[in-house]
């Protein structure tokens, strides 16, 4: 087995893993490495093809993969090693990560691990909504790979599941993807997303929007062909489509959290951690969206820029203590 050793060791390749990693070549951290289980760095941003990206962090209103493709570029030319279709598998010694990639299985010992593993949204099983499982059926992020990156089919009439920040990036892809919204329905009164998002969206895309409601039923066969609703008065209704999208409903991936014995939050599943980032666990650090609640993509890289510095405050003081 290959044995490697970094300064920091950095999982996930979404815009905090790779802000991070910037920032921690800028204060004179030698060796960042980040590793990417997709095939290309970039995280959710890459196939989320609409603007509205890099306001806070970059200062440009940028598209998604336009976003994602400048971090990367960043992060190549600041000399941080990227390595994709990589996976951590084993998680024993608290600095000591087992991987595995292209190359075979490899052992890196860092002076600092970092999760940036992101969230991904609750998927329809998650949720426990009865009826049928048939086709059409997606979250946000499976809908946008299937638009821009497989560039697949969807469907003629969608329901949006969830008034999230991300339910209005579903409904711009259907859009892209010729797929009419029927409806938006969320179980809380309003929605959660930016002020005048649900005024100019039901402007343009012309939709019914449904709060205090919720999702009873599925049903079709081979494809999904109409949701059954209840509202907050209990009144049953139908609507008919052939195309669902679950959206929001977070769960941080908290995978690499719980293989480690990190302390995590029983309320959001998320690590705990202290106003520098450290977990339960000296010299671990997770940032980004794996810390619940949910924050955009530039929030994360101005949050991952703060952190960094007490990353690489964590390196110094480990190497001057390994040479004294």
């Amino acid at each position: 087995m290959k044995i490697t050793s970094v300064d920091v060791l950095i999982i996930g390749g979404g815009p905090a893993g790779l802000a991070a990693a910037i920032e921690l070549k800028k204060l004179g951290i030698k060796d960042v490495r980040i590793i990417e289980r997709e095939a290309q760095a970039g995280g959710v941003p890459r196939h989320s093809n609409h603007p509205g990206y890099g306001l806070r962090d970059l200062y440009r209103f940028m598209t998604g993969p336009n976003y994602a493709k400048a971090y990367v570029s960043q992060a190549l030319s600041a000399g941080v090693v990227i390595s994709t279709s990589t996976t951590a598998t084993q998680w024993g010694d608290d600095l000591v990560v087992e991987l595995s990639g292209p190359d075979g299985v490899e052992r890196v010992q860092a002076k600092a691990v970092v999760l940036a593993t992101g969230a991904r949204e609750r998927a329809r099983n998650a949720r426990m909504i009865p009826g049928a499982r048939p086709a059409g059926i997606y979250t946000t992020g499976s809908l946008q790979q299937a638009v821009f990156l497989s560039h697949l089919d969807i469907g003629t009439k969608a329901v949006i599941v969830g008034a999230e920040h991300v339910s209005f990036s579903a409904l711009m892809t259907l859009s892209h993807a010729h797929v009419k919204t029927i409806a938006m329905l969320t179980h809380q009164s309003g929605h959660q997303s930016v002020p005048g998002a649900l005024a100019l969206s039901k402007l343009i895309y012309r939709y019914r929007f449904l709060d205090k409601s919720e999702i009873v039923e599925i049903i079709g066969s081979s494809r999904v062909s109409a949701i059954k609703i209840r509202d907050v008065h209990g009144n049953l209704s139908t609507i008919e489509c052939d195309t669902i999208i679950f959206t929001g409903d977070w769960i941080p991936d908290n995978e690499m959290a719980r293989r480690g014995s990190l302390v995590i939050d029983p309320r959001t599943k998320s690590p705990m951690v202290n106003t520098s980032f450290v977990t339960s666990k000296p010299g671990v650090f997770a940032l980004g969206n794996i810390l619940l609640p949910i924050k955009s993509a530039d929030q994360c890289a101005v949050e991952s820029r703060r952190a960094a510095k007490a990353i690489a405050s964590h390196v110094v003081s480990v190497s001057v203590a390994s040479k004294g």
